[in-house]
């Protein structure tokens, strides 16, 4: 299939001037599809950002016994966190 695609004049310059710019266009597509992000929900379907925000929202990942200590725990960290550079 022969496709059209518009790029700045300087890569379509250095890339007119490759021996095989076919095969080294389609492997750069290739990579960069390969790397790409997946392809956002159908319409009506939740993101993955919309699913976490109703698991955490529902409480499924509750602390329970624990929610106290870790309260205190990072209140302490917040207390005591510092940068070396900022005791100067």
């Amino acid at each position: 299939m022969k496709m059209v695609i518009s790029l700045p004049d300087e890569i379509a310059e250095r890339v007119r001037q490759l021996p095989d710019r076919d095969e080294f266009v389609a492997r750069a597509v290739e990579a960069a599809l390969a790397g790409s992000p997946p392809s956002p929900p159908a319409e009506g379907e939740p993101s993955r950002w919309a699913e976490i925000v109703k698991r955490i929202e529902s409480g499924q990942y509750s602390l329970g016994s624990y929610a106290k200590k870790f309260d205190a725990d990072r209140k302490e960290f917040r207390e005591n966190f510092g940068f070396p550079h900022d005791e100067r």
